[in-house]
């Protein structure tokens, strides 16, 4: 059964539930983390720490209100209730719970009861190994699947949820039973048809009862204190109890606590002992929905303390004369382990070419660099999360890019500063980057277009400058990002282009000249031609009419010889 799922959302770069699960149970594929569910001993880490409120644990609050009209809910409520909501009572919650539509509620505090009453039973008869509690689901978890040579150590006794539902159920004949809880693990006992038939958390039933508009009403509560009701605490479990002679009690809280104990175990220690462990530092009352909700610890240890009180005879009196034990299972998985050649592949993938290398930062989520490449081998992880080789390969090629190009850049900062320069912009400005390193930017490049980049509100300019003292004509594109404060400048040198243009322009212009010279003498030819045309045309007409006389005055000549 999934209890936990993880929302879609920009995980890239932060691995921040990778780093806080206990038990790396996180797989981050394609810049997505995944549950690994047969991994998960549901901790709820991950659901108090995500920045971005990606996990969640699926609520039963649905399947809950699609039975209510059927059949009679009773609720039993993990007994740090109290602190939780404020110190109100039994009755007070009662109350708001019947709104709710529920038809009876009781407090585990009574489960509680029966399985500390069984515990001081078998310490009676208790050899010299070491006992471990079992009232904590997450610690049973880690204990299945991670420490199989300490089963043998851990109780055979239900939690007080699964005794209590069965407490209810004979009470309650054909009753859904819904557990009340300040932690998500209670949640996998609900699957093995021993525990409650459902199971919320007070945060979730915190937003049920906003959704129904119930507010529990704070009554003066009088109500009498019962000793078991420590059990949320730490060392309540101990706290609860008859100690027996020559046996030595103590209790671990917080998962890495837990697990140092369980090592001290298995090579030996802790003889005589009886352990109790929870995962959440505080207890019950320090358990996931107190971390979301940033409740004090200590005001939550006085809430409980005050509902149980100091005396040992004020308690419940349940005789419950039905088996509790419970099989404990083998959920270790066998994994396989890779050579060394392996994991100095994945090493040298990662960048880490030699030990010098193995930063051991933890920015991945893992604790060192051989975890990291443990987990890439078992498919947890990718070669992408070491932020040192990312950042190594980026200024890499940043680096590269930058030395290669032939455009001169530079980065100001807010003070008008050189913050940076390549290649090209040194051998453009004849200077050193040791040289340019903080000088002003005024002593290379006019400063007016940088002041009016960060003075303005434009984040983008391009423009074409000539820069007399070093006679070169370049083309400038300058950048501004507000985020930084640096004002980046590229500069493509492109004199010869200029030049190119300034021949090819001189030349145009020659051109235009000589045509224009060619076609003043063509005109001058022509009215030269003009001229002599009109002279000779004026000549050829006088001719033209004194020959025109002759030959008339030939003709009146030859008349008169005939008469």
């Amino acid at each position: 059964m999934s209890i936990l799922q993880f929302k879609t959302a920009n995980c890239k770069n932060c691995y921040k539930c990778v780093r806080y699960c206990p038990v790396k149970s996180i797989k981050v594929e394609n810049h997505q983390a995944k549950i690994i569910e047969q991994d998960c001993i549901l901790c709820g880490n991950c659901t108090t720490i995500c920045p971005q409120n990606a996990k969640e644990d699926i609520s039963d609050i649905p399947k809950i209100k699609a039975v209510m009209t059927e059949k009679k809910l009773v609720a039993a409520v993990a007994p740090s209730f109290s602190a939780y909501f404020g110190g109100c009572g039994l009755a007070d919650m009662s109350k708001a719970l019947k709104s709710l539509g529920f038809f009876a509620v009781r407090e585990t505090a009574e489960g509680a009861y029966i399985v500390k009453t069984r515990y001081e039973k078998d310490e009676l008869s208790a050899g010299d190994e070491p006992v471990i509690s079992s009232c904590c689901a997450t610690i049973d978890l880690l204990i299945e699947k991670y420490y199989p040579l300490a089963l043998k150590y851990l109780s055979p006794i239900q939690t007080p949820m699964q005794v209590h539902s069965q407490l209810l159920r004979r009470e309650y004949l054909e009753a859904v039973i819904v557990f009340i809880s300040p932690c998500i693990s209670k949640k996998s006992e609900c699957s093995d048809g021993v525990g409650a038939d459902y199971c919320i958390t007070f945060d979730e039933l915190e937003d049920w009862f906003a959704e129904a508009g119930v507010n529990i009403e704070q009554s003066q509560n009088t109500e009498k204190a019962m000793f078991t009701r420590q059990f949320p605490m730490s060392g309540g479990v101990l706290g609860s109890m008859k100690k027996t002679a020559g046996r030595s009690y103590l209790f671990v809280d917080g998962i890495e606590k837990c697990r140092s104990a369980l090592d001290e175990i298995i090579s030996g220690g802790l003889r005589g002992c009886f352990v109790e462990m929870n995962a959440c530092e505080g207890g019950c009352i320090g358990g996931p929905s107190f971390r979301r909700k940033k409740m004090s610890g200590l005001t939550s240890r006085l809430f409980t303390e005050k509902t149980a009180g100091d005396d040992y005879s004020s308690d419940f009196n349940i005789d419950y004369p039905y088996p509790i034990d419970r099989e404990i299972v083998d959920m270790s998985a066998h994994r396989r382990t890779p050579g060394e050649k392996q994991i100095q592949g994945i090493l040298k993938k990662m960048g880490k070419l030699t030990p010098a290398d193995e930063l051991n930062c933890g920015m991945c989520g893992y604790s060192s660099c051989r975890e990291k490449a443990l987990a890439v081998y078992e498919g947890k992880a990718e070669i992408s999360m070491c932020m040192p080789l990312m950042k190594e390969r980026a200024e890499t090629l940043s680096d590269s890019i930058l030395s290669i190009t032939p455009n001169a850049i530079i980065a100001v900062d807010m003070d008008l500063n050189i913050s940076q320069l390549n290649a090209a912009a040194c051998r453009m400005f004849s200077v050193t980057p040791q040289q340019a390193a903080g000088m002003p930017v005024s002593e290379i490049l006019d400063e007016f277009d940088f002041v009016e980049m960060i003075a303005g509100e434009k984040t983008a300019m391009t423009k074409h400058s000539y820069l007399a003292q070093y006679n070169i004509y370049i083309e400038q594109e300058f950048r501004f990002d507000k985020a930084t404060g640096i004002v980046i400048c590229i500069m493509k040198n492109i004199t010869q282009s200029r030049q190119r243009h300034n021949n090819v322009m001189k030349a145009k212009v020659q051109a235009a000249n000589m045509a224009d010279e060619i076609v003043e003498k063509q005109l001058h030819v022509v009215h030269e031609i003009a001229a002599l045309l009109g002279e000779t045309a004026a000549e050829t007409k006088a001719a033209v009419h004194n020959l025109k006389e002759t030959i008339m005055m030939d003709s009146e000549d030859g008349g008169g010889d005939e008469r």
